[in-house]
């Protein structure tokens, strides 16, 4: 189809920031991505571990430097066993859920 389509048309890029730290690198990767891409970039964010901080400035940033993001999340399934450590259970979303984290259409992250 020759239709536009925003989703699709924008480069989607997925990443996980866990503590203030890391929430510093996705700034500054933001900051790098929007200076170095003239398309539309959207970024795809983890909600479950974002700080409140970070959440507020998002779309400040949003606006600063002309991009779009979405904020993420799923429910941990009952049927896996659950998990206490904050750096497995990251890295199951990064790995196990990646296929339910996304909208339907969304063709390539």
């Amino acid at each position: 189809s020759d239709k536009p389509d925003p989703m699709n048309d924008a480069v989607n890029i997925f990443s996980v920031a866990s503590g203030h730290l890391y929430e510093r690198f996705l700034k500054i990767m933001v900051w790098a991505v929007r200076n170095r891409t003239s398309g539309p970039v959207r970024f795809w964010f983890i909600k479950n571990y974002l700080s409140p901080n970070f959440k507020n400035v998002m779309p400040h940033m949003a606006q600063k430097y002309n991009f779009s993001y979405e904020l993420v999340t799923y429910k941990w399934p009952s049927w896996l066993h659950k998990q206490t450590d904050k750096q497995r259970i990251i890295w199951a979303y990064k790995i196990l859920f990646l296929d339910v984290l996304f909208p339907i259409g969304l063709k390539k992250v």
